[in-house]
């Protein structure tokens, strides 16, 4: 105990009331960090009042592939389409997601991939994404090997729906828990619990670089032969999982680290933005980039960091090799939590440091970062909030105007979306029927027999 109470001298009086088994308990919690990082994270915890502001020196808005370029450079664009299909075809590409968090703020009591997210037959996220991937075999004839990252909240359930619900083939399903970190008070002490040990938390997404290396995942990835890595978290059911056009110029520009991005709709949209510091792409995490800069306008108006975030990456898997022995940085969020109290004997709930690692710090070491937006009516919903913006709501209406745009541009007119907000009227179509409007046409001309009821319609 020399060590923690080396850190944590002020507890040394509860250490000191504490039996053989207890002092075991707490030793063996505490030792799951090494000692040295334990130092580290106490000094960035006692940091959390002297924050730096940040200057826009030298920050610019980063090149992208915006979608007028897709029309201008329609050749390029056919030749990334048909390079990254070849790609797909010989089993070099396979998906990541991470799904460490739960349903807390849907009001959900388990992990978010299971939160109920469509409109006619409530499929959960992850049904919605073993079926786009069902959908990619189908089409490509090779079927992805899908990987997802849980956490100690979500594994155990996560694992069991797959099992109950065969929602995707076990052999190509591989299932890998993240790392932890402690979170800590606001006068930097670590939160504990009752047993007494260290409460530990999910260290977030940018923790998937090391638990795919420490569970053996890549080592799996390069048995397999994987080369690339369709990276997308667990709260958005419009991603698009197989897409040849943005894996063909990822290949063609031998990038590391892609991503999709969406023009931000407000100043205040939660979402982290792009931007060059220098000659360096990196992003800003949107509950850290300064309110200056988050209004900061062009000439004629328009946003100058512009550029949100999806959370929809091309990763080479090299590259996730190499960034596992790098060291990323800590950021700290704050959130009411609940811990136990040493000194007081009892549970008590405030505001504390929870501390993360963001997968986009990985961008200043990747090669040729390539950023290329995309339609956010067609590929972006993400179901974060229990109402409002970016909520369950949000997200069905989304998905219903989607199809609508679909059976519009068909010649049809279908225009259930404000209805269904109101559960009047709902369709759905499954990624098995078409999982985007060229699949979409394609299939509805093949129908022999078309509905001709659109309420409460379901295509597969």
């Amino acid at each position: 105990m020399r060590e923690l109470l080396q850190i944590f001298p002020e507890l040394r009086t509860w250490v000191q009331t504490l039996d053989l088994e207890q002092t075991h308990r707490l030793r063996q919690s505490f030792e799951k960090i090494p000692f040295q990082e334990w130092q580290a994270l106490k000094i960035l915890s006692q940091q959390v009042f002297k924050k730096k502001s940040l200057s826009a020196k030298r920050w610019t808005q980063p090149p992208c592939f915006m979608l007028q370029d897709r029309q201008i450079q329609s050749t390029l664009w056919q030749q990334a389409e048909s390079r990254g299909m070849q790609h797909l075809r010989h089993g070099k590409v396979a998906a990541l997601t991470v799904a460490g968090g739960l349903g807390t703020r849907l009001s959900f009591p388990g992990p978010k991939g299971l939160v109920p997210v469509t409109p006619l037959k409530r499929k959960t996220l992850f049904q919605v994404f073993a079926e786009k991937l069902r959908a990619i075999e189908r089409l490509h004839g090779v079927r992805m090997h899908w990987f997802i990252m849980t956490s100690s909240d979500t594994h155990e359930a996560t694992q069991e729906a797959f099992q109950k619900n065969h929602w995707y083939d076990t052999q190509y399903l591989h299932l890998f828990q993240q790392g932890v970190l402690p979170a800590f008070t606001m006068d930097g002490m670590c939160l504990l619990t009752h047993e007494p040990g260290v409460n530990y938390y999910p260290d977030g997404h940018g923790g998937v670089f090391k638990a795919l290396v420490s569970t053996g995942c890549v080592d799996k990835m390069s048995a397999y032969g994987i080369e690339t890595l369709s990276y997308f978290q667990v709260d958005n059911p419009l991603v698009c999982i197989g897409d040849c056009n943005f894996l063909g110029l990822h290949l063609n520009r031998m990038s590391d680290f892609s991503t999709k991005v969406v023009t931000k709709t407000s100043t205040d949209e939660k979402v982290g933005v792009f931007v060059n510091k220098g000659d360096v792409l990196q992003l800003m995490e949107y509950s850290e980039i300064p309110g200056y800069l988050s209004v900061k306008k062009t000439k004629d108006g328009q946003l100058y960091f512009k550029l949100g975030n999806t959370a929809m990456h091309l990763i080479q898997r090299s590259f996730l090799e190499a960034m596992a022995e790098k060291k990323l940085p800590i950021h700290t969020t704050y959130k009411a939590m609940q811990y136990w109290h040493p000194l007081l004997q009892s549970h008590c709930s405030a505001s504390c440091q929870k501390l993360e690692y963001f997968i986009f710090d990985a961008l200043p070491f990747a090669k040729n970062p390539l950023l290329l937006e995309v339609d956010r009516k067609e590929e972006f919903s993400p179901v974060k909030n229990g109402h409002g913006q970016d909520s369950l709501d949000t997200c069905v209406k989304d998905q219903i105007n989607r199809w609508n745009r679909w059976f519009a541009n068909c010649g049809l007119n279908v225009d259930l979306g404000d209805k269904a907000i109101n559960n009047a009227h709902r369709l759905e179509i499954s990624p098995l029927f078409a999982d985007d409007y060229v699949s979409f046409k394609k299939m509805w001309n093949a129908l022999v027999v078309k509905p001709n009821c659109f309420e409460n319609l379901y295509l597969e």
